[in-house]
């Protein structure tokens, strides 16, 4: 009977790897470590992010830019507007303050204007009477011509001293006159008569140029209500107005006591009625040209359109006017100041007090991605900065 080979003996020792698989072995653990490191440098460059956020210091920009407004614009720096001309005259009585003054009865007096419905020039010699609606007597400081179906502005005081002369707006009548004639030429005051007591103080240059100052500004304003009733304001809806004073007279000297004294002025008053939308479009185009480099526009300051008239030539109907206007820019994002390359591999802290040491950057603020980054990354494109929008 044939012998059985013998069992191998259970537990018995596994033959040793050679020498060549265990260094094959090893690589294969280095290689996949290595591959596993790569696989988290890879992942950390792809998802690790900084975000700046900038919030800007704005500057304030302005320009002033030269522009023609005309009726027929037909070039660049022209606008299309309206050129007007015409005189005012008015006078007023200006009344010395209580304080420091010594009160006395005087003749209250006041501003008439004396309308002439006729078709004929009316003359009127001073101290023609004046009789009000409350039967208290005026007469005129000094001869007038009431113009036919015009009217004229002119000064009365009362024919006697004390507060009985002071009364409110009201129609006088004109006794000298026929009494067909009253019914179509007489006066009307808008202002109350005052000056029933004076307070005499000696009257300086000072309040002579005061008062001046203060008649010429109520002439400028009556000036723009009458000069817009032939303009169509929804059309023409900016105005600029140029002013010269053709006859400043007053009756008091400097030096004089007395409790009131009286100016007249006449004014030439031009104005140039345009669109403000047109004007504001070309001052724009000038504001953009001043943005500093680095920055970008921001906004315009609409508010802060100023029109000033330099010259007038009223018989084309062409005035040059100076046009300011100012906004605000900030930095851009693409500035020299906020070059990636001066952020790679900085701190949140660092790239804080470097960026904010510009007069253009008020705050900056600083966020990573993943959150336990402490450092820019060392790649531009992972780098994201933002400038606020300004509010």
């Amino acid at each position: 009977m044939p012998k059985q080979a013998p069992k191998p003996r259970s537990g018995a020792a596994q033959k040793p790897l050679s020498r060549s698989l265990r260094i094959y072995q090893k690589i294969a653990i280095v290689f996949v470590v290595l591959s596993f490191l790569l696989l988290l440098i890879v992942l950390y460059l792809s998802v690790s992010k900084a975000t700046i956020k900038i919030t800007p210091n704005p500057q304030v920009v302005s320009s002033n830019v030269s522009i023609e407004i005309t009726a027929n614009p037909s070039g660049i720096g022209q606008v299309n507007g309206l050129v007007t001309e015409e005189s005012f005259s008015k006078a007023e009585i200006f009344y010395m303050p209580e304080e420091g003054a010594s009160a006395v009865e005087g003749k209250a007096g006041g501003v008439v204007t004396l309308i002439n419905s006729t078709g004929s020039d009316q003359p009127l010699v001073a101290t023609t009477r004046l009789l009000s609606e409350e039967g208290v007597l005026f007469r005129l400081d000094e001869a007038v011509t009431v113009p036919a179906g015009g009217e004229v502005d002119a000064i009365a005081h009362a024919d006697k001293e004390g507060l009985a002369g002071e009364v409110g707006p009201t129609q006088f009548t004109i006794p000298g006159l026929s009494a067909s004639l009253q019914e179509v030429i007489y006066a009307v005051s808008i202002d109350s008569m005052t000056g029933g007591v004076e307070y005499i103080s000696v009257i300086s240059q000072d309040d002579l140029d005061q008062a001046a100052t203060d008649l010429e500004a109520e002439i400028l304003e009556g000036a723009k209500l009458k000069l817009q009733e032939a303009v169509d304001v929804a059309v023409y809806d900016g105005a600029a107005y140029l002013t010269e004073v053709a006859e400043k007279i007053s009756d008091t000297e400097p030096g004089t006591e007395a409790g009131s004294f009286s100016i007249s002025i006449k004014m030439n008053v031009t104005a140039v009625f345009y669109s403000s939308s047109l004007v504001a479009e070309a001052a724009e185009k000038g504001l953009y040209s001043e943005v500093p480099t680095g920055y970008e526009f921001a906004r315009v300051n609409e508010e802060g359109l100023q029109v000033s008239i330099q010259s007038v030539d009223t018989s084309s109907g062409v005035a040059t006017a100076s046009v300011y206007l100012d906004g605000e820019a900030v930095i851009s994002s693409v500035s020299d100041v906020l070059d990636k390359e001066r952020l790679i591999g900085r701190s949140s802290g660092e790239v804080k007090t470097l960026l904010e040491s510009f007069d253009a950057i008020d705050e900056v603020s600083v966020s990573f991605t993943p959150f336990w980054l402490k450092r820019v990354p060392t790649l531009a494109d992972h780098i994201k900065i933002v400038v606020e929008d300004i509010d």
